[in-house]
């Protein structure tokens, strides 16, 4: 046995399995069978050689179970019709942002960056280390060798700079992401700023 592969289960599959056995219920006809699926399922990625692959672990486990139970069902003589109908059942909803919202987000973020690159080099350093790096006011002051009054300074001045930009380059240039849609008082659409 491998014991990364162990530590693997115990992160990703054991915290999840008692939300997949209430899945496995609504497919499985008795109570073995969620434990017969649930076993199956470890053996599978324990005779794996790795499972470095396994981007999205929970989904990985539901399609093994469904393969397993999609098999069953085609050992068996008679079909049940309620178990296939249930197979949805155990997909489980992907959290990842879909292809058009990381595009937005990575136009979001160049166009910030941009906004906070045109600051003056105090000012841009002090907001990166506040805002960007989550540093304190204490532990920005120290490292830039300034006092903590200036860092107040320097941050205020920051967002002030910032929200000037914003206006002044208006909504043209903002990312279509950042644009929020309002619909007045006649029922049409406006778009404007955050």
């Amino acid at each position: 046995m491998n014991q990364d592969t162990i530590n693997w289960l115990t992160v990703h599959l054991l915290p999840f399995e008692a939300e997949f056995r209430l899945r496995l219920r609504r497919v499985c006809t008795s109570a073995a069978d969620v434990d017969d699926v649930i076993q199956e399922v470890y053996c599978k990625v324990m005779q794996m050689d790795a499972v470095t692959h396994v981007k999205d672990p929970r989904g990985y486990f539901v399609q093994i179970a469904k393969n397993l139970i999609t098999d069953r069902l085609r050992r068996d003589a008679v079909v049940n019709i309620d178990i296939m109908a249930n197979l949805g059942e155990l997909d489980v909803q992907d959290d990842m942002p879909g292809p058009e919202r990381i595009v937005f987000g990575r136009a979001e973020l160049r166009w910030v960056m941009g906004l906070i690159g045109k600051l003056p080099d105090r000012c841009r350093e002090v907001f990166r280390a506040r805002r960007i790096y989550g540093l304190s006011l204490k532990e920005t002051a120290d490292s830039l060798g300034v006092t903590e009054k200036a860092v107040e300074y320097e941050s205020a001045k920051g967002m002030e700079l910032i929200s000037e930009m914003m206006k002044r380059q208006g909504a043209h240039d903002i990312p279509p992401s950042m644009k929020v849609r309002k619909i007045n008082k006649a029922g049409k659409t406006n778009v404007s700023d955050r």
